[in-house]
């Protein structure tokens, strides 16, 4: 006699023979949640805001421009008009033969400095396209430094940009070199 509680082999078989479909499933709903999401929305560009200042008082003013550039250079982005996540961290390293490494900052962000490095933390978070950041710095050059050989002694190179896309919009280069979407030497 079979006890009520006791469970058939055929039960059991009907039974994974349901749920196997089920398992496979599960086991697919991962992957496809886990897709990520597209990268190099979001297009900026950089440049140096200012021509070469004369140095005063051992101070060296660098600046520049980061921008959230307008619409039709965002290609992968449904609505257009998409603000920007996250805050854009750009690097200024500061040549030791000619600066240094004390320097104050004006403007919108934040800067650290360690060495001869400055860090800049842009406020982006929030920013709609066409929306734009000037950083500047008044970087202190060793005594009797020129402008002539302070030129091209800070290399500033853009390090945090989460889904960012890089080109160089604004033709501007006649304070830089070695430009590229993501650095330049001014």
């Amino acid at each position: 006699m079979t006890s009520p509680s006791a469970v058939s082999r055929r039960t059991v078989t009907k039974g994974v023979a349901w749920s196997a479909p089920a398992v496979a499933l599960a086991v697919s709903a991962p992957t496809a949640a886990a897709s990520p999401k597209p990268n190099e929305c979001y297009v900026f560009d950089m440049w140096a805001s200012n021509g070469r200042q004369p140095i005063n008082n051992n101070r060296d003013q660098i600046s520049g421009t980061v921008r959230y550039s307008p619409n039709n250079y965002q290609d992968c982005i449904a609505d257009k008009n998409q603000p920007y996540p996250y805050d854009i961290v750009i690097t200024v390293t500061l040549d030791p033969s000619v600066y240094t490494g004390a320097f104050k900052n004006s403007g919108p962000g934040t800067a650290t400095g360690s060495g001869n490095v400055v860090t800049i933390t842009l406020p982006f978070a929030g920013t709609r396209p066409g929306s734009s950041v000037q950083w500047s710095l008044r970087a202190t050059t060793l005594s009797g430094v020129t402008r002539e050989q302070a030129q091209y002694k800070a290399s500033v190179q853009a390090v945090s940009y989460p889904e960012a896309k890089w080109v160089i919009i604004e033709p501007r280069d006649e304070w830089m070199s070695n430009r590229t979407p993501l650095s330049y030497d001014y």
